[in-house]
């Protein structure tokens, strides 16, 4: 009985050894760990949410995360399975880095480093034609174009004003309403181009006046030709008297009447009842366009010249520059020299029954010397 006690225990000191020998081979053995889909995170200007996969061993270990340092550009989630990362975007051109911790909470694992990198912006391109504008009383629209590799906006507040921004055509289109006030009115357009620390912003002044200073219809009215001293010849010879025309002399009073707005006036009873001249406006200038040698109804309209030193004249066919005085009460022609002639007077013709071209009985054609300018001014009522 000894003996087989002695041998039982012999057997269970020997059992007991080989287990806890094995638990301990075990443990050498068996490796905490997290497999990650992969180590970094790459995010273009735009940032964007991106996830990967993270498989720990044995499945039931725990992980968290936590950032490497503060950040503010970026967020995470760890959830059982996987680490969701949010960036925002980056509108500065100088890239970002950092970095986030995966660790185990009973220090089962090393640490593993996942690096968040993000690129940075494009630098901000930028050109445009816009510019301060002033509408007249009647509106109208101008389009100035807008091109940048970043997209732009315009804000407002006025109701007289309609404002289009195509980005993808590189247009703003601004319409402006007819200002029917008697009070001149402006508005601030303020563009917005690019984003966060690149972000530009234009003012730009959109102004409108009345109807009273719109310099078209400052010229609207009746006129009367001057020069320093004229002769007037109605048989069409040089060797009448000096002649000085009183105001209320029909033929050298006139009327410029309201053509195509901004384009054209109409030159009505110029040198003689019943004629009817169109003639340009030039809205760059404000300046006026006469084209002498048209055909008005039945008559022919023409600038008469004179070789400088003889008493010889034919007539001419051409167009003469109206320049207005700042306050619109005279228009100064600005008479051309051609070949040695001046230009110095007016002539109307007109035809007989057999097609004849005949004179009429206007011509006004200042002294030679001196010639003196030829001008023609306002009448007020």
């Amino acid at each position: 009985m000894r003996l087989i006690g002695r041998s039982l225990c012999t057997i269970m000191i020997v059992v007991s050894f080989f287990v806890l020998s094995g638990c301990k081979a075990l443990d050498t053995e068996f490796a905490y760990q997290l497999t990650l889909s992969e180590s970094s995170i790459v995010f273009d200007m735009h940032g964007a949410e991106k996830s990967l996969s993270v498989a720990p061993f044995p499945e039931k270990e725990k992980w968290t995360a936590a950032y490497a340092e503060e950040e503010d550009w970026f967020t995470f989630e760890a959830v059982s399975d996987a680490l969701l990362v949010v960036v925002e975007p980056n509108y500065s051109t100088q890239s970002r880095s950092g970095a986030i911790i995966l660790s185990s909470p009973e220090d089962h694992f090393e640490p593993y480093r996942v690096e968040v990198l993000q690129e940075g912006a494009e630098p901000l391109e930028f050109t445009t034609t816009v510019k301060d504008h002033e509408f007249d009383s009647e509106g109208g629209e101008i389009c100035f174009t807008v091109s940048s590799n970043y997209d732009w906006t315009v804000g407002y507040e006025a109701d007289w004003l309609t404002v289009v921004h195509e980005v993808p055509s590189d247009r703003m289109l601004v319409l402006c309403q007819p200002n029917e006030s008697e009070e001149r009115r402006s508005a601030i357009l303020t563009m917005y181009i690019g984003e966060g620390e690149q972000m530009q912003v234009r003012d730009v002044v959109i102004s409108q006046g009345t109807r009273a200073e719109n310099p078209y219809f400052q010229l609207l009215g009746k006129w009367e030709i001057t020069a320093a001293k004229w002769y007037y010849s109605p048989n069409g010879s040089l060797n009448s008297l000096d002649y000085n025309p009183a105001p209320a002399d029909y033929y050298l009073i006139f009327d410029i009447e309201q053509g195509e707005y901004g384009k054209t006036y109409v030159m009505s009873d110029f040198l003689y009842p019943g004629t009817s001249l169109e003639i340009r406006y030039e809205k760059e200038t404000g300046n006026i366009v006469i084209p002498f040698g048209w055909t008005v109804f039945s008559y022919d309209t023409y600038l008469y010249i004179t070789l400088v030193g003889t008493s010889k004249f034919s007539y001419a066919s051409l167009e003469v520059d109206g320049v207005p005085s700042e306050d619109f009460s005279s228009i100064a022609l600005e008479l051309p020299a051609v070949d040695g002639f001046n230009y110095v007077g007016f002539g109307l013709w007109t035809y007989n029954d057999n097609g004849d071209k005949v004179a009429l009985g206007s011509r006004y054609m200042p002294t030679l010397f001196p010639m003196g300018p030829i001008v023609f001014k306002k009448q007020t009522l």
